[in-house]
């Protein structure tokens, strides 16, 4: 069970690579490489749990690798300069920076993405105690998940334009742990 794991993540890598080297999308194939990196996955699981998992993972990631060092070797060298564009990084000399607008972003973002990943920390904590967890499991989970929502939602923040919908994605998981602040989950 975890050779043909391995053997499906192998496959499911090279039939992405070969899906993503064409010069139009295939949804079939794309589905097809995803699909047999999952069924590697499974069988990995089936076979030894989380272990058979990772070994699983090791050989698509040493095939992914290797295709990868493969078409960077064939890849020849660029002779022309790149593109001098920048994607809204800086204005250009003469436009407004907006540096109330940027500082507004970078506090939604980090202050309020930040204090609502906690606020989600708080909530699995006390989830994690409701269903009879242990304390040291419940805090472990926190620890897991308070970075993990905290990237989501910087990704999610940052993709969003409009501020109100920024407001609104740090305002729900607030609310969401309401509960969990009332019973007292921090104690």
């Amino acid at each position: 069970m975890m050779t043909a794991g391995a053997l499906f993540g192998i496959l499911g890598i090279g039939a992405l690579r070969f899906a993503w080297g064409r010069a139009n999308r295939s949804v079939i194939l794309n589905t097809a490489g995803w699909m047999l990196i999952g069924a590697g996955l499974a069988a990995g699981w089936v076979y030894a749990g989380a272990w058979g998992v990772s070994i699983a993972s090791l050989w698509a990631m040493a095939a992914a690798l290797i295709l990868l060092a493969i078409a960077a070797w064939r890849d020849p060298a660029r002779k022309s300069r790149g593109s001098d564009r920048r994607a809204g990084m800086l204005p250009e000399p003469g436009e407004p920076r907006h540096l109330a607008k940027r500082i507004t972003t970078f506090a939604i973002v980090v202050g309020g993405g930040l204090v609502a990943a906690i606020a989600i920390g708080v909530m699995t904590r006390w989830a994690a105690l409701t269903v009879n967890a242990s304390v040291a499991d419940a805090n472990v989970l926190v620890f897991f998940a308070v970075p993990l929502v905290w990237s989501i939602l910087a990704f999610l923040l940052l993709m969003t334009e409009n501020r109100k919908r920024q407001l609104v994605c740090i305002a729900l998981p607030l609310i969401a742990a309401i509960p969990a602040i009332v019973k007292g989950s921090m104690s």
